[in-house]
Formats: C-alpha cells, structure tokens, sequence
C-alpha cells in the first residue's frame, strides 16, 4: 500500500472515531438518567471488533455456558469461580484484608475473615455502603468524592444507619486508589461478553463479593461513584422488605414491554411482583441480595445475548435484569420516591409531600442562563456536566458557582463537588 493510501485510510479511521464519539456523546447526554453503571464504568468505551460469545466462553475457566444452558428454564447460577492469581503489585496495594490493614480504616470495610460477636452485634440495624467500579479516570474521580461525603456523614452526630463502606473493583487488579478507598478486586466478565456494555460486569462483581468477603451489617446499600448523600440516611429496609427508588423507565406493566419481561418469566411471578427499579440506590438484607444475585448475572447475559430485549432495553438492560430476577427469587421492595433526587429537573431538596431526599445523583447535564433560568436542551451561559470530565480530572481549585437564581439542589450540587474535590489532600 502506497504512503498516500495509508495516510488516507488513518485520516479516514480518524474521522470516523471522532463522528462516533460525538453521537455516542450526544446520546448519553440527551438519555441522562437513563444509565447505571453504563456511564459511571465508562460511558464512551466501547469494544471495536469483539470475539464472539461462543469463542470467548468456551475459554473461560469458569465455563459460563454451563450456566446459561443448562437448563433454559432455569437462570440459578453456581457458585463463582476461585480468582486467577493477580499480577504483582507493590505492597502498598496490597488486596488482603488482614486485621492489621483493616486498622487503616475509620470504618469496617470487607473482610475475608468471618466478623466477630461483637461486630456483628455493632453492625445490627446499620448498612454497608457498596459500589461497584472499574479502573477508568471517569468513575475515579467521582468515587473519590462520593467517598469523601460518606466520610463526612459518617463522622457527624447523626450519622442515621451508616455502617462500613467497599468499592467491588471489577477489574481484575489493584488500581491506584486501593490505599485511598477501602476496596477489593474481583474478576470481570470473560473478554468480550459484555459487548462493550461495561454495566453487565456488576451483577458478577456483586455476587463474587458476597461468596469471598464477608462485613458485619445486616443489610447492604448499593449505590454509585455520582451519588452524594444529602443528609444522614435510616434504615430504610426490613429483614424481607427491600426499599428502592422507582424508575420511571423501568415498566413492567407496558405493553412495549410486558411480552419481554414473560420471556423471562420462568417462575410465573404475577406482574404486580416486578418493581419498577433498578440495582441502585437500593437498601437490602444481604441474605435476600445473596438471593438475588442466585439469578442475576446468568439472567442480565441471556437477556444481553437475545436480540429483541437488547434492542428494547438498550443500556438500561442491566436495570431491568435486577428486577426480572428479584421476582423470580420472590424479593419484595417498598418504593421510597426521596430516596434520590436529580437535577436540575429535582429543584430543590424535597420531593412532592414535603420529604427531604437523601441522594443527590448527578446524571444530567445542568445548564442555566446568566439569570439562573434553566435552558432545558440548550447549552447554558453557565454550564456543568460531568461528561465533560471523561478524559481529564476536575480542576483542584473546583467549579465556578451557577449565577443567582439558579435552582437550589443545583447549586448544592456544585458545593459538594467543591468541597469534596478540596478536602481531598492530592486531588
């Protein structure tokens, strides 16, 4: 091939990265909340030319085609595999839990170790805060301030029903924030089974944590890298009673995608039994997330892996999987609408009725004119979205403030981000 046939075919593959990206990008900004994981694990990595599901599984050590095929009537899946050894890393990143490294902490964290009487008696009525990441810039800046505003409840007065705290890192290995956040490594899914949907990996980091680690409090918190607690959160849950917040686009009962959701329906559930939730925020005993997650990682593949509901659900599928399978395990859920707010469309800190949020999720852009109006679809004279901070890390010095007028919960936003991004020593 000719020097000039080379230079134009790399200018081509150029241009064609930089139109993806921008469409990628425009979508992801117009969806907003409609992500999980799927933005907060890296909204614009997408594999190019992925193997095969049949090449990849067939490779694995643990051989997820056995699960799958079993038996198609059945999504139970067996116990995780034994992690592959991990490549060599400095002893500062060590991804132990002995006795002596859980002394590092202010809180309980994971351990590999069973808790002790007086541990779990001091974890009773309390929840263990959870999140699940991967190793990108993008989700680690946002987990280092969320996890500086749960140090911050956790040292106040009221500190509600706050216990310990785990990053499940799906990445295979120790990242550079083992020593700054309390954290353990599972493996992520074999290569190329999540197609480029990064979120598939959490239902199978979750449920690794669960058969490997153990933590002293009854119930578990799942949550996410943009969340940021507004004030001390109770226990909201009950021994069989999960509590959640209600996704308006998670709806069993319409007819789009009511014949999707029965062809999963292995077990008949009635229809009333699917909640209109995802994974997170959501507050669980951990003996019914155990349940759950019985069904959950092999379900969200095959749902993955079949046309119809991929095309449907799209990258809210992981979303829709969560419940699929807590009805089929018989979980129950009370729908708790203040347990999360989102501006801008959430102006203030109070829901309808007058109950005051506890999470503050930054999934859409904010944009507002010089006046503090809000420009709905329209870049604003001030604008902030975190997209923005894919590839670079926020400014130590922090954001400039939104103009006067502009809607109070954005605006608390926009201090926590502040506050948290300065209290962080070598941000």
């Amino acid at each position: 091939m000719s020097l000039r046939s080379r230079g134009g075919a790399t200018v081509k593959r150029a241009f064609v990265f930089l139109v993806s990206t921008v469409a990628t990008y425009s979508i992801l900004h117009y969806l907003g909340g409609l992500e999980g994981e799927e933005e907060e694990e890296g909204d614009f990595i997408t594999s190019h030319a992925s193997p095969s599901f049949d090449d990849v599984v067939d490779a694995h050590p643990h051989n997820i085609r056995d699960e799958l095929h079993a038996d198609s009537n059945v999504f139970m899946s067996s116990a995780s595999p034994s992690p592959s050894p991990p490549p060599p890393v400095p002893p500062s990143t060590t991804t132990t839990t002995t006795k002596e490294e859980e002394k590092k902490w202010s809180h309980p964290t994971s351990m590999r170790r069973k808790p002790t009487a007086e541990e779990i008696e001091q974890g009773k009525g309390k929840f263990h805060v959870m999140l699940t990441a991967n190793e990108q810039s993008y989700v680690a800046w946002q987990s280092r301030i969320m996890y500086q505003r749960y140090l911050k409840l956790l040292s106040s007065e009221d500190s509600g029903a706050f216990g310990g705290f785990t990053r499940v890192l799906h990445s295979e290995r120790a990242d550079i924030l083992m020593d700054e956040i309390p954290s353990v490594v599972v493996d992520p899914l074999p290569k190329g089974v999540d197609e480029g949907y990064v979120v598939l990996n959490r239902p199978y980091a979750i449920k690794q944590w669960l058969e490997k680690y153990n933590f002293a409090e009854e119930y578990v918190f799942m949550t996410e890298p943009d969340h940021l607690y507004l004030r001390p959160i109770p226990l909201l849950a009950q021994p069989k009673l999960a509590a959640a917040f209600p996704f308006f686009y998670i709806n069993p009962k319409d007819p789009k995608f009511t014949p999707i959701v029965q062809k999963f329906n292995k077990v008949n559930a009635d229809l009333k039994d699917f909640a209109p939730i995802g994974n997170s925020p959501v507050m669980i005993h951990k003996d019914e997330l155990k349940k759950v997650c019985t069904v959950w990682d092999t379900l969200a593949i095959k749902m993955k892996q079949d046309p119809e509901t991929n095309s449907a659900f799209g990258w809210v599928l992981e979303m829709w999987a969560y419940s699929i399978a807590s009805a089929q395990v018989g979980v129950k859920y009370d729908l708790v609408p203040e347990f999360m707010l989102q501006p801008p469309w959430d102006k203030t800190e109070e829901v309808p009725g007058g109950k005051k949020g506890y999470i503050l999720h930054y999934t859409y852009g904010q944009d507002f004119n010089e006046k503090g109006k809000f420009t709905p679809g329209k870049v604003g004279k001030w604008h902030w979205d975190k997209r923005d901070f894919t590839w670079k890390k926020p400014p130590k010095e922090g954001f400039e403030m939104p103009p006067e007028g502009t809607h109070p919960l954005t605006i608390k936003l926009m201090e926590m981000i502040n506050d948290g991004i300065r209290s962080i020593p070598n941000w």
